[in-house]
């Protein structure tokens, strides 16, 4: 009987160390499963575009790494573009989205998409977005702890006001609130304006108190922002096609495996796509709701031609300053 039992013991030692090996790896898959919350914010509405493809990318990551939870703070909640790509270089947001306007400031390789007519359309944008060029601009935001995600289309920037403005004699000495962007506000002195840098959320009050009789900047978030309440002229001059970038903070994206990297980046591309699909569409069909549902008035300027005579000398101002015109005819000839 005794040797019964002494076997027993002897068997169950012998299983001790698998059995312990076995929990110790349990516990360190448990461990490798910790939750992970990133925050993505923008400032723009919960109809545009931008809050879409957000969500999209929430549906898509979250799906794919199940212990991953997409937070969205819309509409400047975390703050302006600046400060939210300030956040993104700290590490304070992780996920973003930001016009190439804003985005030069700190990258100044993006300077030369402010140009203005250097897009014929949307899908010359998308062309060069998705060529050597757009690779050569991620490399440029990587240097500064931004990571590309993705480019999405920010829509065809356009003038709009509380007064009439609908060829370059109405424009000359007004008011124009501009992004913080030394070619845009460039751009409209040059054409006869008086460029008025505003931040973004501070833009409808300003049209309110006519402290700027009109802006520039595009359709969708035109009725987004409800700026239709002041301004009811709007003048289609298509003079900046606007590249935006979907960034992640360089900190955040360190601190993940090759895995997830691969998941945050499937998810990012089905995301970006589906932005672009979704603007051109509202786009489509965007102007013909301001004037029948809001009561805007929409033209595009006959003398459109002269437009974009009169800014030539903006390309050869600054041309030394966005890369060279070997670049600007490189991304002209896409």
């Amino acid at each position: 009987m005794k040797k019964m039992i002494f076997f027993v013991v002897i068997i169950m030692l012998a299983g001790l160390p698998s059995m312990l090996f076995a929990t110790g790896a349990e516990e360190s898959d448990s461990g490798d499963q910790e939750p992970i919350v990133l925050k993505f914010a923008h400032v723009l509405q919960t109809d545009h575009p931008y809050h879409e493809m957000a969500l999209r990318f929430k549906e898509e990551l979250e799906r794919a790494a199940p212990r991953v939870e997409v937070q969205i703070f819309p509409a400047g909640q975390l703050g302006n573009e600046r400060e939210l790509i300030e956040g993104l270089q700290l590490g304070t947001v992780d996920v973003s989205t930001i016009t190439s306007s804003v985005t030069a400031n700190f990258v100044p390789g993006f300077k030369v998409f402010s140009l203005p007519f250097i897009f014929r359309d949307a899908d010359h944008l998308f062309a060069v977005m998705d060529s050597p060029i757009g690779d050569r601009m991620a490399e440029e935001l990587e240097a500064v702890n931004l990571i590309k995600l993705g480019y999405a289309y920010g829509g065809s920037r356009d003038l709009y006001g509380s007064v009439p403005m609908t060829n370059l004699e109405e424009l000359q000495g007004r008011k124009v609130r501009t992004m913080e962007n030394e070619i845009l506000i460039d751009t409209w002195n040059t054409l006869g304006a008086i460029a008025t840098p505003i931040p973004w959320g501070e833009v409808y009050l300003s049209l309110k108190q006519k402290v700027v009789d009109g802006g520039e900047g595009t359709g969708v978030s035109f009725r987004s922002m409800k700026f239709y309440d002041t301004a009811t002229y709007y003048s289609r001059i298509n003079y900046v096609f606007s590249w935006h970038n979907f960034m992640m903070s360089g900190s955040t994206w360190d601190g993940f495996d090759a895995e997830l990297q691969a998941k945050i980046m499937d998810a990012a591309e089905i995301a970006q796509d589906y932005e672009r699909e979704l603007f051109v569409e509202q786009e489509a069909a965007l102007f013909d709701e301001l004037t029948s549902q809001y009561g805007v008035q929409v033209v595009s300027p006959a003398d459109i031609d002269l437009w974009r005579e009169r800014v030539l000398p903006v390309y050869e101002k600054n041309a030394d300053a966005v890369g060279g015109m070997d670049l600007i005819r490189e991304i002209m000839s896409y």
